[in-house]
């Protein structure tokens, strides 16, 4: 793992924002021996089905969407039901928070998450860590040395009505002016760290263009630490050569190493 100096730099002087992505929960679930359904796995677990190709197709298969596969569910079972299957599938009740969260809440003031679940809260809890919790359309606090934030892209289960799944969810609920001005803050004035994501999946997508949006544009240089996988070399070449500094890295290793270099 080649972890950027320019990373722990900003780490060690507190400018460095995260964004943490569900792989981050995933890798939790995997190390306490509980089932956590990839994206792939859980936009077919909740109905999606790949459309039919046109005969002497040449372009690509559609790839797997929760978010498809998520208004199937809410048309057949409603929305209700949409959210207790989403919990009992990627809740991670029983799920301990694994060093990533722990190291998350210690060392980065603020955090962006895309997960639905509660394993950062827990995390800070567990170590006497403060967080204001921010969910979408909440105006974004200053952090403090005694108080961190995390905002919640995405919502989350304790808060159901907070919680966006599908297209339309995210088209309902853009940002509003001041969280806009607080991401440009973000983006223009400190190091973004991406962890536990990956430049070929859905949730990303989704991110990108939820924080270009708020940004007003293309956003400036940013580092990724890709979940491990074979992914086409053409994406990550298209997201290299939009600003994006690429490594290797789950998150309990790329985290961790952070917390190792910090201390050393």
């Amino acid at each position: 793992m080649s972890l950027p100096v320019e990373v722990i730099e900003a780490v060690r002087e507190g400018r460095c924002v995260l964004v943490l992505g569900s792989r981050a929960s995933h890798e939790a679930s995997i190390l306490a021996e509980r089932d956590y359904p990839k994206a792939a796995a859980l936009a077919r677990k909740l109905g999606w089905k790949r459309p039919r190709r046109l005969m002497g197709s040449k372009t690509r298969p559609e790839m797997p969407s929760v978010e498809k596969g998520a208004v199937a569910f809410e048309d057949a079972n409603g929305r209700t039901q949409l959210i207790r299957e989403l919990r009992g599938l990627v809740g991670c009740e029983g799920v301990e928070p694994s060093a990533a969260h722990r190291v998350a809440v210690q060392r980065f003031p603020v955090i962006l998450s895309t997960a639905w679940d509660d394993l950062l809260d827990r995390a800070a809890a567990g170590l006497g860590r403060e967080l204001q919790v921010v969910r979408r359309g909440e105006s974004i606090p200053e952090a403090t040395p005694q108080v961190g934030v995390l905002v919640k892209v995405r919502g989350g289960f304790d808060e159901p009505r907070s919680l966006l799944v599908t297209n339309l969810d995210h088209a309902e609920r853009r940002f509003g002016t001041e969280v806009r001005r607080s991401m440009r803050s973000f983006f223009r004035d400190s190091v973004v760290l991406f962890v536990g994501l990956r430049p070929d999946e859905e949730e990303f997508d989704r991110l990108w263009e939820d924080l270009t949006d708020a940004y007003g544009g293309e956003l400036p240089r940013c580092h990724m630490a890709v979940a491990q996988g074979p992914m086409d070399d053409f994406l990550w070449q298209k997201w290299v050569w939009r600003g994006l500094l690429l490594f290797t890295a789950d998150p309990v290793e790329c985290l961790t190493e952070i917390q190792e270099r910090l201390e050393g």
